[in-house]
């Protein structure tokens, strides 16, 4: 999908945001965490009523309570942004009821990774709309904080109407790998590869012609990363991408004990490399402390040899 995507207003200090949880249930004391850190930054947060209830991994009350949720967060004149609590499982049961007329109407920064993938896809397709792919409020695991290159990119992103301009590995952070060299321009689509291979056949099914492709993955065995990048192939969804960036996904690694599986980078380079288009792999995003708050619909340049993401036009208004 190469239409060039509406853009949203950036936050300002004082706006009041609401935190939503389409996904999994929400950790009281992480997200209190999180929140501080927003009002740290001079903004507001409303944790909506998802993040208060749960029904085993599921957060809220219900799918038709979470689609209604959230589009009333569109709806609603004091929200500036909606940003994800956390991820987890269940974004993809909430599509079918969220009205997207309300959020064509309302256009708004929404912001989230991992599982909240469905929701940028399904945004994208349905309203045109620009999202930002990084941190969520209620952190990841077990970290302490926000790793501080992370913080930063984040608080900056939220409020920039300027371009964010190239995005490399911090010193302390992972180092990218070749898998076939070259650059690619187009906007950034997909996220999560197991959202993004799960919602093939649906109405919210990738788009990537053109695109430069964002993958990434958490505890994903690399033979399991090889389904679904086969999955991914043989439906033609990778046909005419133009390039593809793989986040940094230590975890779907092999174990450096197990000699009978593949190298993550391995699997890359057999699954990708026979597409002919530049592929990176070890980006700083997704699940890993390093994550970089990319724009979703926004046109960047990937420059493999320097690995680097260039994020070539505004996100925000």
């Amino acid at each position: 999908m190469t239409t060039r995507a509406i853009l949203p207003r950036a936050l300002r200090p004082g706006d009041t945001v609401a935190v939503v949880a389409p996904s999994g249930k929400v950790d009281p004391e992480r997200l209190a965490s999180g929140i501080e850190m927003l009002r740290s930054w001079g903004y507001f947060a409303v944790a909506m009523p998802s993040t208060e209830s749960g029904r085993g991994y599921l957060a809220g009350p219900s799918d038709e309570a979470n689609g209604a949720e959230l589009a009333s967060c569109f709806a609603d004149s004091r929200f500036a942004g909606i940003l994800c609590a956390r991820g987890g499982y269940g974004a993809m049961r909430v599509l079918p009821h969220i009205d997207w007329s309300v959020v064509r109407g309302n256009p708004k920064l929404l912001l989230g990774y991992s599982d909240i993938t469905a929701l940028h896809m399904a945004i994208r397709r349905e309203a045109g709309l620009a999202t930002f792919h990084g941190s969520m409020i209620a952190r990841q695991g077990d970290e302490p904080a926000l790793h501080p290159w992370t913080a930063a990119g984040l608080r900056a992103a939220l409020a920039s109407t300027k371009p964010l301009g190239a995005i490399r590995s911090p010193e302390d952070g992972p180092r990218p790998v070749v898998i076939t060299p070259g650059s690619a321009t187009g906007p950034l689509a997909g996220g999560n590869l197991t959202l993004v291979a799960s919602l093939i056949g649906t109405p919210w099914q990738l788009d990537a012609r053109g695109c430069v492709l964002l993958l990434e993955d958490v505890n994903e065995a690399p033979y399991r990363i090889d389904r679904m990048l086969t999955q991914l192939l043989l439906s033609g969804a990778l046909s005419d991408v133009a390039g593809i960036v793989f986040g940094d996904s230590p975890t779907c690694d092999r174990p450096a004990d197990d000699p009978r599986t593949m190298p993550l980078a391995t699997v890359l380079r057999d699954r990708l490399g026979p597409l002919g288009v530049p592929v990176v792999y070890g980006f700083p995003c997704g699940h890993t402390p390093f994550r970089a708050t990319l724009p979703m619909g926004v046109d960047v340049t990937l420059d493999v040899a320097g690995g680097t993401l260039t994020v070539l036009q505004p996100a925000c208004v």
